[in-house]
Order: structure tokens, then sequence, then C-alpha cells
């Protein structure tokens, strides 16, 4: 076909025209994306005033329900798309052959997400703001996003983390109940005695404190408590304590 016989003038009109609708349907599904996002928030927001004692559950599956409103507004607007384009969509999902062979052992592990991440959450193992620490991935941080595909995580040094569910094999949380930490005052053989009386002098105005006794790590001396509270009164009871062992 010679450049000079083609019909330009109908060739500009129709590439018009498909541009005109893809504008308006990409308006319309970030229309639809937004306010559906907006009254999933709104939902799980009047909920939770009134079920203010499950608050981190509420709000875990309000972000798993924003999530899949998201993949499925982005699978609904590439169908949409491929269609105005004149691409039959049957079509070539049948004819995929090979491709959709592949595309199904790719699919494996995106299968192997969603089914361990149904159960997650389900069985209630973990709830959006839970600190929580992933034993064979040696992780621990606080529970960011739970998502159909993955958990989002941030570390104790401030990174943010991506999970993908079918790498979760054991967790621990430490948000379903009291945790423990060591408190070792340094001390020598002179002033042992000293450290000894009013550390156990502050620890009886706090039940939560159990004295431990002396040990010895790498030729050094400490005094040793161990203090038991929950994660959230955990960093403050610590260091209200040590203020009071080393306050003059």
């Amino acid at each position: 076909m010679k450049l000079s016989s083609f019909n330009w003038e109908s060739f500009s009109s129709l590439l018009f025209d498909k541009s005109i609708e893809l504008i308006w349907v990409s308006l319309l599904f970030v229309v639809l994306n937004r306010v559906g996002k907006y009254i999933v928030r709104k939902l799980f927001l009047n909920y939770s005033k009134r079920k203010s004692s499950d608050t981190a559950r509420i709000l875990t599956f309000s972000k798993l329900s924003v999530s899949g409103i998201q993949y499925v507004t982005a699978f609904l607007y590439v169908y949409t798309v491929l269609g105005i384009l004149g691409i039959p969509v049957s079509n070539l999902l049948a004819g995929a052959g090979i491709f959709g062979v592949a595309l199904g052992f790719a699919g494996r592990d995106l299968v192997a997400d969603i089914i361990n991440g149904f159960f997650i959450i389900v069985e209630h193992q973990i709830n959006v703001g839970d600190t929580i620490r992933f034993e064979n991935l040696d992780l621990e941080g606080v529970v960011k996003v739970v998502g159909i595909r993955s958990i989002t995580l941030t570390s104790m040094d401030g990174a943010t983390t991506y999970i993908p569910n079918r790498n979760i094999e054991s967790l621990k949380n430490y948000s379903y109940g009291d945790r423990s930490v060591l408190l070792d005052v340094p001390v020598t053989t002179y002033n042992l005695k000293d450290w000894k009386e009013k550390i156990l002098q502050v620890n009886q105005n706090y039940p939560q404190v159990q004295f431990l006794g002396i040990i010895t790590l790498q030729d050094k001396i400490f005094i040793r408590s161990q203090l038991t509270a929950p994660l959230s009164e955990l960093t403050k009871l610590k260091m209200e304590i040590l203020d009071a062992y080393f306050d003059k």
C-alpha cells in the first residue's frame, strides 16, 4: 500500500476519537478508585468509633480492602483499555499458548502470596501497628500495611521492608503479651555494694522489675534486673528506671 493512497484524514480522526475515549476512561477509573477508597476508609472509620476495642483489627481490614480496590480497578482498567483499542481480550487469552503456561508458572508465587495472606488475616496473626519478628527472615519491626500479596514492615533502623506473604514461615507477635528486657548496670568491686542497695531500692517501686543478681561479661561486672511489661510501655519504663538508677 502506497502512503499516498492511505487515508490520513480517517486515521487522524480515528486516533483522535480513541485518544479522547482513553482520556475519559482513565479519568473515570481514577475517580472510581479514589471514591472507592474514600468510601472504604469512611466506613471503617465510623465502625472503629463503635468498636474502639479492636481498632488495630479494623485498621488492618481497612488497608486490605483499599488494596483490593486497587487491584480490581487496575484489572478492569486494563481490560477496558484493551477493548477500546480493539484487542479481543478473550481470544488473546485463549490463544496465549506457551505464554499462558509460562504465566501460570509465574503466577504460582502470586497465588501462594494470596493464600498465605488470607490465613494470616483470618487467623488474626498480625494487625497494623503490631511489633513482630519473622524468625526465618531475621527481621523485626512494626507492621504498617497488611496487603493481599505482602506485608509492609518498618524495621528498628527505620527502613521500610516489603515481605511477600509466601516467604513468611514463622513469626513472633510481641503485641499480644508482655515483653522482657534486661537492665544491666556496670559496676566495679569497689562500688558494687552501694550500687546493689540503690538498685534494689529503686526496684521496690516497680513491680514489673525482677532482680536477677550479679553477672560477669568479658571481665566486666554488671548488676542485672529484668523488666517485663507491655510493649507499648516498655521503652518508657526502661528509661524511667535507668534514670532512677543513675539519679544522684
